[in-house]
């Protein structure tokens, strides 16, 4: 059998957070007083961040961050900061994360989903001086979480094509 490099290996799980980060520059409105702006890139920062925190260090977060925000003409920075700081949170939890069933980890993203949308709106409160009503925001949080399960596991499969000759118990607990 001919033996694949690695970095090619790799080129599905960097395809599916490419296309991740273009879903995150999108918005969706679903009516006038309701707009989605999911943070998906969220998703593989978390599951990489678990499993194979190398694949995402920190200046690619913050570069990732500032293009969708750069694109999408949100406030600038803003998504960047918020990705870099729960990065950081979710590698000084990784080993209790990795120790957790997949309901527990899901919960996690779901409290990190719901206060990455939180500092949004509250942050674009402050900037525009303009209240805002968070069910966009809480929408987006629960719509990003509820996609997770899916994410989760066409990341799990793009692990097990990075690193076959490990056994990752991600999807299975």
């Amino acid at each position: 059998m001919i033996a694949v490099p690695p970095a090619i290996r790799a080129v599905p799980a960097v395809a599916f957070t490419l296309l991740l980060a273009a879903v995150s520059m999108q918005s969706f409105e679903l009516s006038s007083l309701l707009t989605i702006n999911m943070l998906l890139l969220l998703h593989p920062l978390y599951f990489w961040g678990m499993y194979r925190p190398q694949i995402f260090p920190v200046w690619l977060v913050f570069l990732l961050g500032f293009l969708i925000d750069l694109i999408s003409g949100r406030l600038l920075g803003l998504n960047a900061f918020l990705l870099v700081f729960i990065q950081q949170l979710i590698m000084r939890q990784q080993r209790y994360l990795l120790s957790q069933p997949f309901a527990t980890q899901w919960a996690a993203i779901m409290v990190a989903a719901l206060a990455a949308e939180m500092a949004r709106w509250v942050v674009m409160i402050a900037v525009t001086m303009t209240f805002f009503s968070p069910a966009s925001a809480l929408t987006s949080a629960v719509c990003s979480a509820a996609l997770y399960p899916i994410t989760a596991l066409v990341m799990q499969m793009c692990l097990r094509l990075i690193s076959p000759d490990r056994h990752h118990s991600g999807l299975e607990g």
